[in-house]
């Protein structure tokens, strides 16, 4: 908590005297404000002293400079330059520049130069990218320095990684506060990498000036990116045309209306913002197009294709030539099951768009993070929170936050359905009406537990975030459908473990699924949770910018690594150390291996006489389980499969790390051909799936299998299938038994148990 006295410091900005006339006048009226609300309240007096003597010593403060600059026109001409100062500053009061710059050094300085400096250059080179389309003039000074401008912006670009290569947590820091600057700035925009992608892509298509569509889902934040793009590319602000059912011709277009001149009325031309934004060579924005009636969307077709230069008959305004820099950008939600009430766009307005859209999608939940880090920072970049909130509490809302996201724009995500019971027989999952959270959620949340913390409040983050989301599920505009999903995966992630349903209006079996049940608890877990979040912490901002919950600086180094490897030492990491499959060397490696395995089952002597082993390299995604479960013939016996993709790997070269188990609780029951069928369809995407080759290597080097295998649990290897002598196909398995592993083997038709777990390795 800072000094009494210090609350109430002003602020100087710069200027003459390093005093801002401007500000301190500003900061006087402030305290006088103060002190004529505390009259005859109970504060009166315990601070109407110390607000008399603050508004003195700005009153003198004031007076001082007034005198030293000596006449009222010297102090008007300051005041409008101080003013100026302010009003271009106002943003940096929200910021300890000087703490900031110590702990982050004098090479932040040149960073941030380096950075400004690269967003000057590409904004020009934007723009006169744009201007040369239409003046044959710029297009022939463009082309004489596009060389230079490459050439420089790569010179930049090469500066920057070394400063990144020598302090990469003072860039990420750096990172962060760039975020929080950017949403206290026009437009509230956290420049993170995707955001950064939008604005450039927009920017390209800006280069056209051709009509621009942008769509997503809802709270993706596509009229700011709008705002902000036209604004940041053409120096001027967007002309806004809301839309709405009621919207009419005349509120975009304009209409006549009367005057007084010489005392007799007068006509004039009242300009609507788009015939404004055409005869003054600015962008036009119609937010939430799709709001508008087809028969409404259908007149702007006229001027999709205008030029500069056209005139187009504005009605009720005459003739309007259209100018340089004129541009329309349109951003709407399309209409779906979730936008019943929108418009489609129709055949003749959609072609116009074919090529010139662009989706906006929701914050990944990477970036949302540090977003969530921007918001909760200090003035000086340092924040105030424990590291259970930061590690634990905030990730698991921001992975939860995208899985209602997932579930929104479509259906959930098939592990989180399983996972949270709600996928029925058919395999069908379901999908959220009207409830997701966005980033105005994660504001809301952030400026409200900032409120709780002011007035001293007792809750933790972890009780206040849960009440937070309690008072989301309770509002019942939202479907009671939707607010049931939503509370399960929530649960699912470990949240809203310190209320009740009935806190929320939900029945008492929306928590009745195994992985809530592991997440929530009893009341020593909760108990204990609440006392981590409790044990707050000053977090410098250093140290708040080596927090990584999602791995992804560190599987970012990773990839950076290997760019300083030569082509063959590269791929060998890639492909972790790859070798070809042939049919003779898998035969080499795995046949004795699995006549040693069936001896060590006490199969029978005379059936491993008879035994003809077989291999057949196939992808997991093409082997039909249920087939391979029926299929029971013990002539066959010592017949196997491999993964081809994970067979020829190196499994020394592979970091612990990469090897990932999953528990799929959800699962306990079905018999494993599901099971198999449903790792494929799920992870296959994002991972490879080990087989015979893995079960092998740790077997015979089990100091490298990781920890997360050494726990008692059966851990399967769905990459390979190996018949056995009764003639059933069965999938791989080890467990730990206290002091070496132990190999097994689990038929198809076997079902799966709480103890069981699979092996898979991250792509």
């Amino acid at each position: 908590m800072k000094n009494p006295e210090e609350q109430f410091k002003p602020s100087v900005l710069g200027g003459q005297d390093e005093v801002n006339l401007h500000s301190i006048s500003a900061e006087r009226k402030e305290f006088r404000k103060a002190r004529r609300e505390v009259a005859g309240t109970p504060l009166e007096t315990a601070v109407k002293a110390k607000l008399d003597k603050k508004e003195e010593e700005t009153r003198q403060q004031t007076q001082g400079l007034i005198e030293r600059l000596g006449g009222i026109s010297a102090v008007k001409e300051r005041l409008k330059e101080d003013k100026a100062i302010a009003e271009k500053n106002a943003k940096n009061e929200w910021f300890d520049q000087d703490s900031i710059d110590r702990e982050l050094g004098s090479v932040y300085g040149q960073l941030n130069k380096l950075r400004e400096d690269f967003a000057v250059i590409s904004q020009f080179e934007l723009r006169k990218m744009r201007e040369a389309r239409t003046n044959p003039r710029t297009a022939r000074v463009y082309t004489g320095i596009q060389d230079d401008i490459l050439t420089v912006k790569n010179e930049l670009k090469e500066q920057e990684k070394e400063i990144e290569d020598a302090d990469s947590v003072m860039v990420k820091a750096a990172d962060i506060l760039e975020y929080r600057r950017g949403l206290f700035e026009e437009g509230h925009i956290a420049h993170t990498p995707t955001v950064e992608r939008y604005i450039k892509e927009i920017g390209v298509r800006m280069i056209s000036s051709k009509p621009m569509f942008l769509h997503g889902p809802t709270g993706t934040g596509k009229t700011s990116l709008a705002r902000y793009a036209s604004q940041h590319f053409t120096g001027e602000r967007a002309e806004m045309i809301y839309c709405n059912p009621q919207t009419r011709e005349s509120s975009i277009w304009g209409k006549t209306g009367l005057d007084v001149k010489d005392g007799a009325p007068i006509t004039i031309d009242v300009y609507g913002p788009l015939a404004r934004a055409m005869k003054e060579g600015r962008i036009a924005i119609f937010d939430e197009f799709t709001a508008l009636p087809q028969e409404q969307m259908v007149f702007i077709k006229g001027v999709l294709n205008a030029k500069v230069g056209d005139k187009v008959n504005v009605m009720g305004n005459g003739v309007v030539e259209i100018a340089p820099g004129f541009q329309m950008i349109f951003t709407a939600n399309l209409k779906s099951e979730k936008n019943r009430e929108r418009q489609e766009l129709p055949p003749e307005i959609a072609r116009e768009f074919e090529q010139n859209n662009l989706e906006i999608g929701y914050t990944p939940k990477e970036e949302a993070h540090d977003i969530a880090l921007a918001r909760l920072m200090n003035p000086d970049g340092s924040l105030d929170m424990s590291y259970e909130d930061l590690n634990t509490t905030i990730p698991r809302f921001l992975e939860a936050m995208e899985e209602v996201q997932i579930a929104y724009t479509d259906r959930a995500n098939e592990n989180t359905a399983r996972l949270t019971g709600t996928m029925d027989s058919s395999g069908n999952r379901p999908g959220l009406k009207k409830f997701v959270f966005t980033q105005s959620t994660i504001e809301a949340i952030i400026d409200g537990w900032k409120t709780e913390k002011t007035q001293r409040g007792s809750l933790s983050f972890a009780e206040f975030l849960d009440r937070r989301l309690v008072t989301a599920l309770t509002f019942k505009e939202y479907p009671e459908s939707d607010r049931i999903l939503v509370a399960k995966i929530l649960a699912a992630k470990g949240l809203l473990r310190t209320v009740e349903a009935k806190d929320m209006g939900l029945p008492e079996a929306v928590f009745a699924f195994d992985a809530a049940k592991r997440q929530r608890g009893g009341k020593e877990q909760v108990e204990k949770i609440i006392a981590e979040s409790r044990k707050e912490r000053h977090i410098s901002l250093r140290e708040l910018a080596t927090l990584d919950p999602f791995d992804t600086r560190k599987m970012a180094a990773e990839k950076a690594a290997l760019e300083f490897l030569d082509p063959k030492e590269r791929e060998a990491h890639e492909t972790f150390g790859r070798q070809e499959v042939t049919e003779a060397r898998l035969r080499a490696e795995f046949d004795g291996f699995l006549l040693d395995t069936y001896k060590g089952w006490n199969v029978d002597a005379n059936k491993l006489s008879q035994i003809k082993f077989r291999v057949e390299p196939i992808n997991p995604a093409n082997i039909d389980y249920a087939a391979k479960k029926a299929d029971i013939d013990t002539s066959k016996f010592g017949e196997y499969l491999v993964n081809p993709d994970t067979a020829g790997i190196d499994w020394s070269q592979v970091l612990k790390e990469k090897i990932k188990v999953v528990d799929l609780s959800a699962m306990v029951g079905q018999p494993l051909d599901v099971v198999a069928k449903h790792i494929v369809d799920t992870y296959g995407n994002r991972y490879y799936i080990p087989g015979l080759e893995y079960y092998k290597y740790i077997l015979e080097h089990p100091d490298q299998a990781p920890d997360d295998l050494q726990h008692g649990n059966y851990h399967f290897m769905f990459g390979s299938l190996f018949r056995g002598s009764g003639g059933s196909w069965s999938v791989p398995c080890v467990r730990w038994a206290g002091s070496k592993w132990r190999r097994d083997g689990y038929w198809l038709d076997r079902g799966w148990r709480g103890a069981f777990r699979v092996v898979l390795l991250e792509k």
